[in-house]
């Protein structure tokens, strides 16, 4: 399906650039022209996880009568267990260089707090998540199969009715300690409504999809400011939650204009190779960002209104040929 295929490609872009723009809001001075570029930029891609979980409900929860379940956990297995298993080692190996050649006055980093955490480097939560979103998928079906559109429609609005009251009040009590094995919880909305894109035969007029996407960056861009302003940055962070009250419509509303985008982004089988190495520029990508950073320069070294896009496409086209490469190479192929 070509809008499945242009939908991860545009997705991958935005994480790229999301974790470039961030790097401006964390440090710019807060409200400076820098600042605000990095936080427009934020708030403008902070639909591309939900988007993510989406395609994975759209095309896992579809019914498969001949797919055993032994089958689809050996399948899912190959494609996410291994990639995880590799890049924790990785990563880990990768911040223990960092910490002993770059900053070795820095604290100890806590490895196997960090690992037990599910989050042995920032990006890799995603993975942690998934796994478990995965484990329960053979129940989520035989779930969509006996219900009625109507029915899973109502269960998902209550399920990101709950989602976003936690998440605000993880914000508003300044906690958030639930295991990672719990997280998929959380994105299951996310899921379900997937399968709900795909299979209702729901129509949504282009313009108020388009709207909706404008006024929730809008208002995801100032409520982290009025937030930050009043409280700090970690309060106004809020609103850049995947499960936010703005981040939610912001990422409904997009994914209902990339399910109606029937044309490939390039060409077929172009946009199908690019989808095929998307977990790996996923995968890729930070260590790239820290390279760069390190040895080069951030986005804070120019002006971030221009330099937060050209900085992330440049990343963005460096992780895809390693990406290539590994998908080319026997031995790293299922790394990626």
């Amino acid at each position: 399906m070509n809008w499945i295929n242009n939908t991860r490609i545009v997705a991958i872009f935005a994480v790229v650039w999301l974790h470039i723009a961030a790097y401006a809001v964390l440090n710019a001075e807060l409200g400076s022209a820098d600042w605000w570029s990095g936080n427009v930029y934020d708030a403008a891609t902070r639909w591309c996880v939900p988007v993510f979980v989406m395609v994975s409900g759209a095309l896992l929860l579809e019914p498969r009568p001949a797919e055993s379940m032994s089958r689809f956990y050996r399948k899912r297995a190959a494609r996410i267990l291994l990639p995880l298993l590799f890049w924790t080692a990785f990563y880990l190996l990768w911040t223990a260089y960092k910490q002993h050649w770059w900053t070795p006055q820095a604290e100890p980093y806590p490895y196997l707090e960090r690992l037990l955490q599910g989050r042995p480097y920032f990006h890799l939560w995603f993975l942690y998540m998934i796994v478990f979103l995965y484990l329960f998928t053979p129940f989520l079906r035989r779930l969509v199969q006996a219900c009625r559109l109507r029915h899973l429609a109502a269960l998902t609005a209550a399920a990101f009715a709950l989602a976003a009251l936690s998440t605000l009040s993880s914000t508003e009590l300044k906690t958030n300690s639930t295991p990672f094995f719990t997280w998929f919880l959380s994105y299951l909305p996310y899921f379900l409504l997937g399968y709900l894109v795909r299979k209702a035969p729901l129509t949504v007029p282009r313009r108020i999809s388009l709207a909706v996407l404008a006024a929730s960056i809008a208002a995801t861009a100032w409520g982290c400011y009025a937030l930050a302003t009043r409280h700090d940055l970690q309060t106004g962070a809020y609103f850049y939650d995947y499960l936010s009250i703005t981040v939610i419509p912001m990422s409904v509303a997009l994914i209902l204009l990339l399910r109606d985008w029937h044309q490939a982004l390039i060409s077929p089988l172009v946009s199908r190779h690019l989808s095929e190495l998307t977990l790996g520029v996923y995968l890729i990508h930070p260590w790239l960002i820290d390279l760069m950073y390190r040895h080069l320069f951030t986005a804070l070294d120019f002006d971030a209104l221009w330099s937060i896009p050209a900085l992330a496409s440049g990343i963005y086209l460096a992780s895809l040929a390693i990406a290539a490469l590994f998908r080319a190479t026997p031995g790293l192929r299922a790394a990626v």
